[in-house]
């Protein structure tokens, strides 16, 4: 390696080769032809839920979510049963980070828009905080002066979603004016970022476009169309969406000019992108018919929630009132059936419950006694007979207007996490087919029943990964990578030891064998900023309540929320 080894990171946050690669094979996105030409890459694995908060948090750490504890963007509560009212996840509950670990050795880093890095931590060097920095907040850089360099226009995220002060849910402006904000929220970045990186000494340089992910998240449709070669629904759209790639891979482009030839390039992806889940599977439903969830008695007149229970289980009679009730209505009464009220379930004869993870990745939690809530399921050996009967049952749970089987993976949770905060984890994690999202309600007519997406596209596991350099050996197409291998990566190509605490491993396949050979991999111990030792990390929220409500706000009207 040379004696001041550079590593660029270029994060395409939910970018996906199913759109990347036909875009590069027409001539639209030469940059990155040209990536995938002279170095290695090949589909990233992402975390299981395939999300944001997870997936970037694993990055920043180098760790599973069983070590730093993130699946969702709000704070895990076993007890929590939709987790409605729980605080969002900010950076001070990570104990220490990849940019921390450069920092310690000495190495000057840039961060730049890494979602989950709300508040800013002091490194050697500078940040700009990404996804989950509150609208309007003052103090999203390191140092602090460095948001007076920053131009009036610099966007953390887009403002499309919303309407005036408030922020929308539903009746987003038309595509035509969503996708000029994407572009120019996209381009500001872009601008921001080489300018920086020209101006700033650094060894470790990391941005990431959200845009990627917003054009996927809105206009998934069109993409489709895009890369089929089918006319879409406006020539408008399509130029558009044609002009924002390219302008995204000339940036590509000029950031590598600008990092020069001794610098490794790590193109990636938190998770990648497909349609959206066209049917809601009623997950309590199924552990009710399987003896596993009971509903309370109604004892006289009933109330609102088993009156909902009642009507939304007759089929022809849900059919008639969709004829009656108004779209807004029905819109809203959708997006409450989404989940149920956890005082209609009768918990002392209830053994297993569904709890949301994200869209298709449900939690089944078991109610076990001696937990907060008179548990029916007793720890030790009645505890792993339900967890068996819930796998086993998985195998079982087919869709009945079709007969496919819903599920794609179940998985124990200490046969996917690792780490101290396992034990706060749902006992089950049931991950369906990405044409299903989960749902919690009792009021279904059948086990899975169609939902209108409200946005055409959705997160899947494969992201995106490309790397070249001059230790980086061409070797085309690489299977078997994955995201929490990335940390790792980048401290041996900055020839640095590998933490011990951390999940991952170092990618050697992207090196040759007279590389490693010369430069093999060294681990440190480094139990003392051990994020193993996680649950002594900060996590109270550091947003205030009002911060609290704008964040929620804007994750409603991007989707992240129901």
């Amino acid at each position: 390696m040379s004696a001041d080894p550079k590593v660029v990171v270029i994060g395409l946050d939910g970018a996906t080769y199913d759109i990347l690669l036909p875009l590069a094979e027409s001539g639209h996105t030469p940059h990155l032809a040209k990536i995938l030409k002279k170095g290695s890459w090949g589909r990233l694995e992402s975390t299981i839920p395939p999300f944001t908060a997870a997936a970037w948090s694993t990055f920043a750490t180098g760790q599973n979510p069983g070590q730093h504890g993130v699946l969702s963007f709000r704070e895990r509560d076993r007890f929590n049963y939709d987790l409605k009212g729980s605080g969002f996840v900010d950076a001070s509950r990570f104990k220490h980070t990849l940019w921390e670990e450069l920092s310690a050795n000495g190495k000057k880093v840039a961060v730049i828009n890494v979602p989950l890095s709300y508040p800013p931590r002091p490194v050697n060097g500078f940040m700009i905080t990404g996804m989950l920095t509150p609208p309007g907040a003052n103090n999203f850089t390191y140092p602090d002066s460095l948001k007076h360099e920053l131009d009036d226009d610099y966007m953390v995220d887009v403002e499309f979603i919303r309407q005036g002060t408030e922020f929308r849910r539903e009746g987003f402006p038309p595509k035509t004016e969503m996708l000029p904000e994407i572009r120019k929220m996209s381009n500001i970045r872009a601008q921001t970022s080489i300018r920086l990186m020209s101006e700033k000494p650094w060894d470790f340089f990391m941005v990431v476009f959200t845009s990627t992910d917003r054009v996927s998240h809105f206009f998934w449709d069109d993409l489709e169309n895009l890369v089929s070669g089918k006319e879409g629904r406006a020539d408008s759209i399509q130029s558009g969406l044609i002009s924002y790639f390219a302008e995204l891979d000339t940036a590509i482009g000029k950031l590598i000019e600008t990092a020069g030839e001794s610098a490794h390039i790590l193109l990636m992806s938190d998770h990648g992108f497909g349609r959206s889940p066209s049917k809601r599977a009623y997950v309590n439903i199924w552990l009710e018919q399987s003896g596993l969830l009971h509903k309370r008695g109604s004892e006289g007149l009933m109330d609102f929630e088993s009156w909902r229970i009642r009507v939304g289980r007759h089929r022809r009679l849900k059919a008639l009132l969709r004829r009656f009730i108004s779209e807004k209505t029905q819109s809203a009464v959708t997006s409450a059936s989404a989940s149920v009220s956890s005082d209609i379930i009768d918990w002392r004869k209830t053994k297993a419950y569904w709890v949301p993870i994200y869209f298709q990745v449900c939690g089944i939690e078991l109610n076990v006694a001696g937990e907060r809530r008179e548990g029916s399921v007793s720890s030790g050996e009645e505890y792993e007979q339900v967890r068996d009967r819930i796998i086993a049952a998985s195998k079982y749970l087919i869709d009945p207007d079709t007969g496919e089987h819903m599920v794609d993976e179940v998985y124990r949770r200490e046969d996917l996490y690792d780490g101290p905060y396992v034990e706060g984890f749902p006992d089950v994690i049931l991950v369906l087919k990405p044409e299903y999202i989960g749902a919690g309600s009792l009021a279904g007519s059948l086990l899975a029943e169609p939902a209108p997406a409200a946005r055409p596209g959705e997160h899947r596991k494969d992201g995106i990964f490309a790397a070249f350099g001059p230790t980086i050996a061409g070797m085309g197409e690489l299977p078997g990578l994955r995201l929490v291998d990335l940390p790792a990566t980048v401290l041996y190509m900055m020839d640095l030891p590998i933490p011990a605490t951390y999940d991952g491993r170092v990618l050697t396949e992207l090196f040759g064998k007279r590389h490693l050979m010369d430069h093999p991999v060294r681990t440190v111990d480094d139990s003392v900023n051990a994020n193993s030792d996680a649950k002594t990390a900060d996590t109270d929220s550091h947003f205030t309540a009002e911060e609290e409500v704008l964040l929620e706000k804007r994750l409603r009207g991007l989707g992240y929320l129901e």
